[in-house]
């Protein structure tokens, strides 16, 4: 299986930020979806073929909207990311010596935004960055919370009958695994990682935030492991 390059990697990195600026307002969509689609074809060959543009049509004072087109490539680069390695120099950024997980291998769940939300979080924590690290907290969180519903809308049960499955019948391994839930839960809603209001407890440090993404990571990683 082809292997994405360290410099292939750094340049997902500095277009997803890109991408997601983007999403806010359509000017300025039409210049940077003409780079990107110029780009992509060299660095990830065959991924436009993912990617369809539509006919625009411009009001007086807008741009052409191509939000939907930067979308698509962005869920594009996330999938192309779940089913291609990358080198390890990548991690290179990383201080946590735990970053040997994110070249491990991860079963994939069954509910596609999970996935992606994981390698997109993957791409951020990567960066020596601080904010950036900080938005790869807010991605695995995310990704967390969506994992509670793989098994309904209805998030007790869904986590009761997670936590039972992924316990293999173990009684110790399903306390363990509901005491690192409730607490990890508890983590993301005192901390300032999903919620920033007045009171929330600030993250002081890139080691902090490392220890954290890796701690969740290593919770999500099991459970997908062992749901197959």
């Amino acid at each position: 299986m082809r292997q994405i390059k360290k410099e292939v990697y750094e340049e997902i990195q500095k277009d997803l930020p890109k991408i997601e600026q983007a999403m806010s307002s359509r000017n300025g969509s039409w210049n940077l979806w003409t780079k990107l689609k110029s780009k992509y074809p060299i660095l990830l060959p065959g991924i436009m073929a993912h990617v369809r543009q539509s006919a625009k049509v411009s009001s007086v004072g807008l741009e052409a909207d191509f939000r939907p087109e930067l979308t698509q490539l962005k869920e594009a680069i996330l999938a192309y990311l779940i089913v291609h390695p990358v080198e390890e120099e990548s991690n290179e950024k990383i201080e946590n010596k735990a970053s040997e997980q994110l070249s491990q291998s991860t079963s994939e769940s069954a509910d596609e935004i999970v996935n992606k939300k994981i390698e997109e979080s993957k791409v951020y924590i990567r960066d020596n960055d601080s904010d950036k690290k900080q938005i790869a907290l807010e991605k695995i969180w995310d990704g967390f919370e969506r994992l509670k519903t793989v098994y309904g809308e209805d998030k007790k049960k869904s986590v009761k009958e997670l936590i039972s499955v992924v316990s293999k019948g173990s009684t110790k391994t399903e306390e363990l695994l509901n005491n690192e839930f409730k607490e990890l839960t508890t983590i993301g809603n005192t901390f300032q990682i999903r919620h920033f209001e007045n009171g929330k407890t600030s993250i002081h440090s890139n080691a902090q935030k490392e220890y954290l993404y890796f701690r969740m990571l290593s919770l999500i990683s099991y459970c997908l492991n062992e749901m197959k």
